[in-house]
């Protein structure tokens, strides 16, 4: 009689304790959307810090005119290269040049560039890579000896400016004490679900690194669309201290050197470029990997910030599943889409560009599980490469 084992009494379950098992379920159920709430509260927090960030964005103006060198390393590009360089060659901006790094190619991109015979063009041949550096660095640095002007402008083979006026435009953001400037490089859509995906989750990466730089803290930039001083440049040693690991011609670049004093961020239509997305799954996950392996060289600072973000976004969605039943479910996922929606518009706004808002849920869920899932990857990979 006086043993405390489980039993039934009046058809209600109870425990060792004598407690009833529903009444267990219902605490553990409460404490779970308890649990949420904070993580999503948190996560909110986080997104509306960035998104204030915004507001700070102001465009300045260059005192002088500056010479510009456009900075691509290509590798087999010649389809890519047929695109850009007309674009380039078509910028409403007089004092440029156009230094392009082949890289061991093997297709036709040097003829292809010789045939337009336009002084602008400058082409940089490597037949073999210095065994101390990584290929795509060292076909960057290889350019940037041949350049001749003030400032540097790096994009990639597979890109395009947004409008005639990038150069132009760039050129309005280099403020005498600012010796780089970070921008965005948004992806195309092709109606994939891949390539929605994609571009929400280009978007989220810029909605972070640009609302940190707003407010201060600039940690990288994307290659395909920043410009640094090059006198800077060399002064700061430029790649040697990062010319061994693989990616990270930018963002590493950015670790290293940038600060709330010597960094511009610029904004809106004509300060984009745009690239295409992967087809498959497979290509991106590659690429991410490759992207992703990098933070592991970060200041723990910003490792730390990037962690606590993806990780509060991730708990939170994994918690409110568990609270589906509960009856402030749907009034909780609702505050949290609406938040979710005005501080992406605001900030997409800003920058210039779209995100598909019907798909917001689906792909907010994607990039909730796939970005940590794809970090841990990243630091299991061993083999990565820039291309083979």
């Amino acid at each position: 009689m006086g043993r405390k084992n489980k039993f039934k009494t009046a058809g209600c379950a109870v425990n060792q304790n004598g407690i009833p098992i529903a009444k267990w379920i219902y605490l553990l159920h409460q404490m779970i959307f308890i649990v949420s709430c904070v993580f999503g509260f948190i996560h909110l927090g986080i997104t509306l810090f960035l998104a204030l960030a915004f507001r700070r964005y102001q465009s300045g103006a260059s005192r002088k005119p500056n010479s510009i060198s456009v900075v691509i390393a290509a590798r087999n590009e010649e389809f890519n290269l047929k695109q850009l360089v007309p674009l380039l060659l078509e910028q409403d901006f007089v004092d440029f040049e156009i230094i392009i790094a082949l890289d061991r190619c093997t297709d036709l991109s040097k003829a292809y560039l010789e045939s337009l015979n336009n002084p602008k063009i400058k082409i940089i041949e490597i037949q073999t890579v210095d065994v101390n550096w990584n290929p795509k660095k060292f076909a960057l640095n290889e350019a940037i000896t041949k350049t001749k002007g003030d400032w540097l402008v790096f994009t990639d083979a597979d890109c395009a400016p947004a409008t005639k006026n990038w150069l132009n435009s760039i050129s309005h953001h280099m403020i005498d004490h600012k010796n780089i400037i970070i921008g965005i490089s948004p992806y195309r859509v092709n109606g994939s679900l891949l390539s929605n995906f994609i571009r929400f989750e280009s978007f989220m990466t810029a909605f972070m690194y640009i609302s940190r730089a707003l407010r201060g803290k600039p940690y990288m930039a994307v290659g395909r669309n920043m410009a640094v001083r090059k006198s800077f440049f060399k002064n700061s040693g430029g790649y040697e201290a990062i010319k061994s690991i693989v990616g990270g011609d930018d963002d590493l670049f950015i670790q290293r050197n940038a600060t709330k004093d010597n960094t511009q961020v610029m904004l809106g239509v004509d300060n984009l470029v745009f690239t295409m997305p992967h087809t498959n799954w497979k290509a991106y996950w590659n690429q991410k990997i490759r992207h992703l392996s990098v933070g592991a060289n970060y200041k723990f600072s910003d490792q730390l910030f990037l962690g606590f973000s993806h990780i509060s976004h991730l708990l939170f969605l994994v918690m409110i599943i568990f609270s589906a039943a509960h009856s402030f479910f749907f009034p909780m996922l609702l505050f949290y889409l609406f938040i979710k929606l005005v501080s992406y518009r605001f900030a997409a706004g800003k920058m210039g560009i779209n995100i598909n808002y019907i798909l917001l849920p689906l792909v907010d869920i994607l990039y909730a599980v796939l970005i940590p899932v794809i970090a841990l990857w990243s630091k299991l990979e061993k083999d990565i490469k820039w291309k083979n």
